[in-house]
């Protein structure tokens, strides 16, 4: 997990490079912009490399971000450029024992902030919408919020094709595509992970090949699921094994709370508290899934349901 040391060192190290690229080329021209913005105590060096921007700040964590960030406004301003700050995996800063104070230092800058334009994304869809949702956080309606969903089966079909031509000089069989699909469930990581280990071979892929790759890349990734399952209380592995088999839109239904051996409040109970560990989502049919594909497949191979 991130500290906020190390939030404050990620931002100044991309605030510099980002700085040192929007550089004019002159070296005179070059020590303008760096001297107005002399409260980042930066030092410009050139090189055969070029030129390079180095920003050091003994300020709180609270002071230092935005004041590099309104920097970097401030030298897009006069470079007339303007440019996008994205923060991947943004929701590990609202995990942090600080995040109020840095999603505030963040919220400063950003509606300052005319030149530079923002992208907070993240993988843990519930913790990232609570920043940015919840009326006691400093983030509260800061932007507008965007669900990115999976990439549907038609694209990805007509992606995998392509480079499988690229290696074999051939589409593949549609159940090739279909199989990969099926056990990633679509999910971008996995059909990344999965594919490219299918593509390391120079024979064409096979059905067989595909479901024994993707057993041993799960098994591999079996000490941490385990970890986390482990961690759960037994009413959420009942539900979380149960899903794994079967999604489900009615889910304190009689059927699914025989299934699991429990009454509807205790099903939803379990269905809130997996959801905000983002180990669950239900989808825009309704029906409610486990989220990651590699943790249903473990489930499903190391537990009768």
């Amino acid at each position: 997990m991130l500290t906020q040391a190390e939030v404050t060192k990620i931002i100044t190290e991309n605030v510099s490079k980002i700085i040192s690229d929007l550089l004019p080329k002159t070296k005179s021209a070059c020590q303008k912009i760096v001297d107005s913005i002399t409260t980042l105590n930066p030092k410009l060096t050139v090189s055969i490399l070029g030129q390079k921007v180095q920003i050091s700040t003994k300020q709180t964590t609270e002071k230092t971000i935005p004041e590099l960030l309104l920097a970097l406004d401030q030298v897009c301003q006069k470079m007339q450029k303007t440019c996008v700050v994205v923060f991947d995996e943004f929701q590990q800063i609202g995990e942090l024992k600080e995040n109020h104070a840095i999603e505030a230092a963040i919220r400063h800058a950003v509606e300052r902030s005319s030149w530079v334009s923002y992208i907070f994304c993240g993988s843990k869809r519930h913790l990232l919408n609570e920043m940015f949702s919840d009326k006691s956080r400093p983030l509260y309606h800061l932007c507008d919020l965007m669900t990115v969903n999976r990439i549907d089966e038609a694209s990805y079909q007509k992606f995998l094709n392509k480079m499988a031509k690229s290696k074999w000089k051939r589409s593949l069989d549609e159940d090739v595509t279909s199989e990969i699909l099926l056990l990633t469930e679509n999910h971008p990581y996995y059909v990344n992970a999965l594919c490219r280990r299918l593509w390391r071979s120079d024979a064409m892929i096979t059905l067989a090949n595909i479901r024994h790759v993707w057993d041993n890349y799960v098994m591999q990734q079996g000490v941490w699921i385990a970890d986390d399952l482990s961690r759960l209380t037994l009413n959420r592995r009942k539900v979380i094994t149960a899903l794994s088999y079967q999604a489900t839109n009615e889910p304190q239904g009689q059927a699914f709370s025989e299934r699991v051996g429990l009454n509807p409040s205790g099903i939803k109970k379990a269905l809130m508290d997996l959801t905000k560990l983002d180990m669950i989502y239900q989808g825009e049919n309704g029906y409610h899934r486990v989220l990651d594909p590699a943790v249903s497949y473990f489930l499903r191979k190391h537990s009768s349901f």
